[in-house]
């Protein structure tokens, strides 16, 4: 695993709880796992900056970088993501081709120049997620 790499995998795992609960919220909503995708995007990876934009305009992200805490971009989108991420960057295409297997939803991490392409399980969000995540 290269430096870009590892730098996505720990971010995954920094938001893995949270990842897998707005994927069961999405799929609550009456969404179909292949239908949506989650997104877990550093906000200030110049790279990727353009899509936070797009994705949450005018979001304060100042005000997370005041409390010395890294603006995080989490959200779920639409599968169509899959098509932008190919384009983007093609090496991640057979990652994304197909249905997500059964029970899981496609999470895309998006930081460190690059992107990672993981599989989560949605799960409800507990009351401590719930106050950690407010």
């Amino acid at each position: 695993m290269n430096a870009s790499e590892e730098s996505r995998q720990i971010l995954y795992d920094l938001n893995r709880q949270r990842l897998a609960e707005l994927a069961f919220r999405a799929i609550q909503r009456g969404r179909k796992n292949d239908e949506i995708m989650i997104v877990c995007i550093d906000v200030d990876d110049p790279v990727w900056s353009f899509l936070v934009d797009e994705l949450m305009p005018g979001y304060d992200w100042q005000s997370i970088r005041d409390r010395g805490e890294k603006p995080v971009a989490r959200g779920s989108v639409s599968a169509i993501m899959a098509e932008l991420l190919s384009d983007f960057v093609p090496n991640l295409a057979q990652a994304l081709v197909g249905p997500p297997p059964s029970g899981h939803v496609r999470v895309a991490v998006l930081g460190a120049g690059g992107a990672s392409i993981y599989l989560t399980v949605p799960q409800a969000e507990t009351e401590t997620s719930a106050r950690n995540f407010a």
